[in-house]
């Protein structure tokens, strides 16, 4: 089961390739976009681009990425393959580069010419189209010319999609704001119009915590020049205000996207600390520490994951003398494991995740040892659940499954002590909801069918009290819709099809909802159309078609509206391919099978055109394999073998040699039925048997057994795939 599809699937947001000598321009663009805060009004919306994130980040630079490789080109060829898009910074220097020249050339050949953006710093476009200017020349070669079926250059032009930082030009604000409307495919006048009302609308705001920040920073820079009493007052005070600013300011300046104004205050107050010998009380260390810790989360907010890592080592530093001294007080504790904890999610958000995992278990003894002497310190709790969530997701990620079922575990433990003490608490029933959320996700990687279903139905418990408490809580109202569909694919899986048709009914009676509430909203038709087609395939496995078919059709009228939103949008595309596959299964199954084909046959065209897009290459090869499947069937059905088994040939090829060692159960049923079909037996039975032994008895995985079975006895009639319709 994939959850969450349509999200990226890639580590990075964007590669920027270029010269070293062209170093300046790339610290600033990097800093640019991992600080740039996308308008609330266009974050979540669908684009052909894919979902319009909130934030640009992670973004990959080559030279400070890889500065300790000891391969670089398998790490950029890793990098590169991992990113969504690539960002040239264009000038003589890099047109001059091989290794510029090379990364772009490693881009295109994985088909991704589309998503290529540059940002001219020097230099002039074309310029070596004449040879007295060759020098000018700002575009590397692989820029200018398109490649050939080879991935070799060829002599055919290409313009690539250009920003021009320099004076005279875009200059460099609007330069970055171009770039940034080609990653999220959005129109640059639209862009800069939000961002100028938003700057308009908070101006006042803002110049008040401007004049703020810097009368901390002269306040700050003054106190060297106190005596020591005086200045051991005043100390206290540009704490305080430090801790004010980095902590309520933070979280009010993050809130209309302008963190750039606490920039040169929060370097002041770094070098400040950094300038401060260890002395005073602990609560005034203590301060410190603190301060230092929502620096380091200001600096990690703007992307500045360098600067971000010194405040927290710093801070840990501090509190790890503290929790000695003050005799592990829990709030110097506490202290420590945030510390802790925030270098984990640093290292996290740049892809080390061995780094991470250190961080995480270096502040687990700790909070266990915290929670084992205070039991009712519900921080000391809180922590704890996350670290055990934290290293279960990294464990995770690094295909640790069963470490991290023991750390998810933990985490549950956790969660019900928590709710227990404070079961009125809805964050704590949410935290409580996720972590079976996590559990139930990862057995069912595992080929843990029934585990799967136990927590998720527990999960969907638990959200419909927090609903029933609070209806007009529409977060937690659409998570218990997703929970519903997802413990209804378990359902389904386990031959649950009565307990699993009445999920999707609620799930799609919350979509109706919601939808209607904003009609437009990409999110929510999507979502009502996947509710409706998964409601349409359990009614049509039930043989009841008659109720099934208007399903289908409200589904694809859904996906048409989002389509004409977004034509290029792939959440869009693939819904309506899988219901176009599911109206054909339904045409077969009511014995038409001139329509079943031609809706067939679109599905196909739909889902072939999908495996050009990364976060949708394995849901859309599983989507080709079974509408071959199901024109084999019709071929066969109309006597002609030899097609059908051509048919059949390519679904297994689809596939691809991978499937075998899969635990996605839908996708080892349509694999072992594919071989049943061609006579391998002998490859098909250890899938089988590996689907018996999950429990996997989903309607149309036990129908077609049930017709292969009775196929193979002699003068038997051969059964029909699927029940009878009613008609």
């Amino acid at each position: 089961m994939t959850q969450g599809t349509g999200s990226p699937a890639f580590r990075y947001y964007a590669f920027i390739s270029y010269s070293h000598r062209d170093k300046a321009w790339a610290d600033w663009l990097h800093r640019a976009l991992e600080a740039y805060r996308v308008p609330k009004r266009l974050a979540g919306q669908a684009t052909a681009a894919g979902v319009i994130p909130a934030r640009l980040t992670p973004i990959f630079r080559d030279r400070d990425e890889l500065a300790t490789a000891h391969d670089l080109g398998r790490k950029v060829n890793e990098a590169l393959a991992q990113s969504a898009n690539l960002i040239v910074i264009c000038s003589p220097h890099s047109a001059a580069s091989h290794w510029v020249n090379a990364e772009v050339l490693a881009w295109k050949r994985i088909g991704q010419d589309e998503r290529i953006f540059c940002l001219i710093v020097d230099g002039e476009p074309n310029a070596s189209d004449l040879s007295e200017r060759t020098a000018e020349e700002c575009f590397a070669p692989a820029l200018r010319f398109r490649l050939d079926a080879d991935g070799q250059p060829t002599s055919e032009r290409t313009e690539p999609i250009a920003a021009d930082a320099r004076a005279g030009k875009d200059g460099k604000n609007n330069a970055k704001l171009k770039l940034v409307a080609g990653l999220l495919d959005v129109g640059f006048d639209a862009l800069k119009q939000r961002e100028q009302r938003r700057r308009t609308r908070h101006l006042t705001v803002i110049t008040g915590f401007s004049v703020l920040g810097m009368a901390v920073a002269i306040v700050l820079a003054g106190m060297a020049i106190h005596e020591r009493n005086q200045a051991r007052m005043q100390r206290q005070q540009a704490e305080d205000l430090v801790g004010f600013m980095l902590g309520d300011l933070r979280n009010k300046l993050e809130a209309v996207s302008r963190l750039d104004i606490l920039d040169d205050v929060a370097d002041h107050a770094l070098r400040y600390f950094e300038a401060q010998p260890d002395a005073g009380s602990i609560d005034s260390r203590a301060k410190r520490a603190t301060a230092l810790l929502l620096l380091g989360r200001v600096r990690l907010d703007q992307g500045k994951t360098d600067d971000a890592q010194r405040a927290f080592n710093e801070s840990l530093r501090l509190s790890d003398a503290l929790a000695v001294e003050g005799r592990h007080q829990p709030a110097l504790d506490l202290a420590v494991v945030d510390a802790q904890s925030w270098l984990g999610k640093t290292a996290w958000q740049t892809g080390d995740t061995v780094q991470a995992l250190a961080h995480f278990r270096a502040a687990l003894p700790v909070v266990l040892a915290l929670s084992g002497a205070h039991p009712d310190n519900q921080q000391a709790l809180l922590r704890l659940a996350w670290m055990h969530s934290d290293i279960g997701h990294i464990l995770e990620a690094q295909n640790a499954t069963e470490g991290a079922l023991h750390e998810y575990t933990a985490e549950l433990e956790v969660d019900r002590r928590l709710t227990a003490s404070k079961a009125v608490d809805r964050d704590y029933q949410t935290e409580l909801a996720h972590a079976h959320d996590n559990i139930a996700a990862l057995l069912y990687t595992r080929g843990d069918l029934d585990g799967a279903e136990k927590h998720y139905l527990s999960e969907r418990d638990m959200l419909e009290r927090l609903v029933a408490h609070d209806a007009r809580d529409a977060e937690t109202t659409n998570q218990l819709a997703i929970a519903q569909t997802y413990l209804a694919q378990v359902a389904e899986a386990l031959g649950h099809t009565v307990s699993a048709r009445d999920s999707l009914r609620q799930a799609t009676a919350i979509g109706d909802k919601m939808l209607a509430t904003d009609p437009g909203n990409m999110d929510k038709l999507g979502n009502l159309a996947s509710y409706s087609r998964r409601l349409a395939r359990n009614l049509r496995l039930s043989g009841n078609l008659t109720d099934a078919a208007p399903l289908l059709e409200r589904a694809s009228s859904l996906y048409a509206r989002m389509l004409k939103q977004a034509p290029n949008d792939p959440r869009g595309k693939y819904g309506l391919a899988a219901t176009q596959l599911e109206q054909a299964r339904l045409d077969q199954q009511a014995g038409r099978a001139v329509p079943a084909r031609s809706a067939a046959d679109r599905a196909l065209m739909r889902f072939t055109a999908l495996l050009q897009v990364q976060s949708y290459q394995t849901d859309a090869s599983l989507g080709v394999a079974s509408v071959h499947l199901l024109l084999g069937k019709l071929d066969a059905a109309s006597g002609d073998m030899a097609s059908a088994r051509a048919q059949w040939s390519r679904a297994l090829g689809a596939m691809g040699a991978s499937g075998d060692h899969s635990q996605d159960p839908d996708r080892l049923s349509v694999r072992a039925e594919v071989l049943t079909r061609l006579g391998r037996q002998d490859a098909a039975q250890p899938l089988i048997a590996r689907l018996d032994a999950m429990h996997y008895r989903d309607a149309a995985f036990t129908a077609w057994r049930q017709s292969d079975a009775a196929a193979t006895r002699p003068n038997a009639e051969v059964a029909t795939e699927t029940p009878k319709a009613n008609r």
